[in-house]
């Protein structure tokens, strides 16, 4: 996992060199193990690294055969590929020159053949263009701006902004679809001008210019539907965790008890059996702590020790501001919060993690899919859509509901799809991407793979959804192999007590809101004051309050530099 940057210009300034080359410095939570640039004619990119595979001889960019790489990320069909062209002189172990490979025997059209998360730029020098491109689930984040007569890309926003090349202004857009979502979608972000590679694009670049866009997209047709057993699961969830594992450092598992995270240590204990197996768990400060005896029957049996973390109610409160900070591209998603301490606690011994993101996408796990048959209209709810400003009007989000809709689908797979789309790659990628990278870290997902995601979409819904239970099938699996475990029973997941934790705070709230700049591009201050107050008596708007905290941290940390010491209300009194 490392951090890239890449400015492409048309005419060379020797004043812009200089500054570019701060990037480096801001990306170095993404690559603390070294740093390196390459420049040729009026291109310059930046790479910073966390080494996990050819720790020695991995080092980025790299350069062959007239081309440069830099990329962030992992390439799980690295073996293969380099099985496939025997006859390439590579010149590194790194995974990351697979990459290379591909490009400069297939050309753009070989990179669909990659399978692992990524975000990468190639510069070829005998065409004079630069490919950018990233993984079809969107794992890694890259972003760009297009300049009068530059391009300039990178792995986070904030880096590109502080250049001062671009103007720093939100985009109302973007602001209402967060305020509605949590999170914005598709290839615009909340600031104007700034925009996002989306999860399996090509883009090519000639003389700072974009030139030509080419979209993978995860496959749309419904397949035959098979009948499958435990041999099937087994085998196909083995594989991917196994490829996952694939590091030439130690690493940990991120456990919540959930089904996801369980079929994950099954897997895991099979795959490394002879070593003990580090798991971090998240303790939220007020839940119960039933499943402690569960624990110590799966250490005994799995060869695993648990690193238990408590998240506190002081904890929430603190942690917003350094939050807020990190995710640039904003999410009002709270189990970033605890997400962030597991992985303070988790880098000091660990570079690499394992998790369960993507199972419920892939396995039906929501909810809202076990309603799918009773879906009319739209397929999330806003969060302030009794607002005047949040009409149906305004419903004009880059959700691609509308193609999602015409797809050859089940209901089911509909609900599916259109998560894969918009929320795994805006939201939950995201999170994971930013809590980790924050402190070093890289994040694996198993179940956010290409091989699995064709495995498992297109199984029957019944296996999905049956008697009232979402990812029915792998519950029934775990039931079968761990015979203590109840795959049926409710599992608790990062979920924070906002609903207890928010109204506590709604005097000092009612008082300091109001006064936020960012939130009265929508909110009148009495509207403000009356969300605050209602949060007291009625749990729906607590999420609404939710919102309106995080974005005003967000903005304070962002647009005023406002510096993250202390808590949210430290901040916010500024």
């Amino acid at each position: 996992m490392c951090g890239i940057a890449g400015f492409l210009s048309k005419n060379h300034r020797k004043s812009y060199d200089k500054n570019f080359l701060r990037i480096s410095k801001e990306l170095s939570h993404r690559g603390p193990d070294s740093s390196n640039h390459f420049k040729h004619k009026n291109n310059l990119f930046i790479h910073t690294r966390l080494s996990i595979i050819d720790i020695a001889g991995g080092n980025q960019p790299i350069i062959n055969n007239d081309l440069v790489l830099v990329a962030n990320g992992e390439i799980y069909n690295d073996s293969e590929i380099r099985a496939k062209f025997k006859e390439y002189k590579f010149k590194t172990k790194s995974d990351s020159e697979s990459i290379m490979a591909l490009y400069h025997e297939e050309g753009l059209s070989g990179l669909k053949n990659l399978r692992g998360m990524y975000a990468f730029a190639i510069y070829d020098k005998k065409k004079k263009i630069t490919i950018l491109s990233r993984d079809i689930f969107g794992i890694k984040p890259l972003y760009f701006c297009q300049l009068e007569d530059s391009f300039i890309f990178c792995s986070e926003i904030q880096p590109m902004l502080n250049l001062n090349l671009i103007r720093k202004k939100i985009s109302k857009e973007k602001l209402l679809e967060y305020f509605e979502l949590q999170y914005c979608s598709g290839k615009k972000t909340i600031y104007e001008n700034v925009f996002r590679v989306l999860p399996g694009e090509i883009l090519v670049i000639e003389n700072g210019r974009l030139k030509k866009s080419i979209i993978q997209k995860l496959p749309q047709a419904r397949k035959v539907e098979k009948k499958i057993g435990n041999n099937f699961i087994e085998k196909q969830i083995k594989e991917t965790i196994a490829v996952h594992l694939r590091s030439d450092v130690p690493y940990c598992l991120f456990f919540s008890g959930g089904i996801d995270s369980m079929l994950i240590l099954h897997f895991m204990s099979k795959i490394i059996s002879k070593k003990k197996i580090e798991a971090f768990k998240v303790y939220i400060d007020g839940k119960s702590r039933d499943d402690n005896v569960l624990l110590r029957k799966i250490s005994k049996e799995y060869k695993i020790h648990f690193n238990e973390i408590s998240f506190t109610e002081s904890d929430f409160w603190k942690l917003i501001p350094f939050a807020a900070k990190h995710i640039d591209d904003p999410i009002a998603d709270y189990a970033i919060l605890p997400t962030f301490k597991l992985a303070e606690q988790a880098s000091k011994q660990f570079k690499v993690a394992i998790t369960g993101e993507g199972g419920d996408e892939l396995f039906g796990g929501y909810g809202r899919y076990r309603k799918s048959n009773l879906f009319k209209k739209k397929y999330f709810k806003g969060a302030f859509k009794k607002f005047k400003d949040f009409s149906e009007y305004y419903w004009k989000f880059e959700t691609n509901q509308l193609f999602v809709d015409n797809l050859d689908l089940t209901n089911i797979q509909k609900r599916q799809y259109f998560d894969y789309i918009n929320w795994l790659p805006n939201d939950l990628l995201v999170k994971l991407d930013r809590c980790l990278m924050a402190y070093g870290m890289e994040g694996r997902t198993p179940l956010v793979d290409k091989k699995i995601f064709e495995s498992f979409f297109f199984i029957k819904d019944k296996d999905k959804i049956n008697n009232g239970y979402g990812k029915y099938l792998i519950r029934d699996f775990l039931n079968k192999k761990v015979s203590y475990y109840n795959g049926f029973e409710k599992k608790e997941g990062f979920s924070i007590p906002i609903n207890s934790w928010i109204p506590k705070k709604a005097k000092i709230l009612e008082e300091f809101l109001p006064k936020v700049g960012i939130l009265n591009s929508f909110f009148t201050k009495d509207e403000i004051i009356s969300l605050c107050r209602s949060v007291k008596y009625k749990k729906k708007y607590v999420r609404c309050v939710w919102h309106l905290i995080f974005i005003s941290a967000w903005y304070y940390v962002n647009f005023k530099n406002i510096k993250t010491d202390g808590n949210f209300f430290d901040i916010i009194k500024n």
